[in-house]
């Protein structure tokens, strides 16, 4: 009698358990991608305003060569 109500009372547990097991695998799998998009989104950003800060030192410097001359 006592294995049958413990068997009643673990399988519920045992099934919540499982859910937040996959909750929590769901969550960090979600965690990681976000982060991997913002670090990706975040070399983008600094290549092109580093791009940027190269074509604006290169075009000032061509201006000024010509207005020199």
């Amino acid at each position: 009698m006592f294995e049958l109500l413990l068997l009643i009372y673990m399988l519920p547990v045992c099934i919540l358990i499982g859910l937040l097991i996959r909750l929590a695998l769901w969550l960090i799998r979600v965690m990681l991608r976000l982060a991997l998009w913002l670090v990706k989104k975040t070399f983008v950003l600094i290549w092109k305003l580093v791009t940027l800060a190269f074509v604006l030192v290169i075009s000032g410097n061509l201006f000024r060569q010509h207005s020199d001359g």
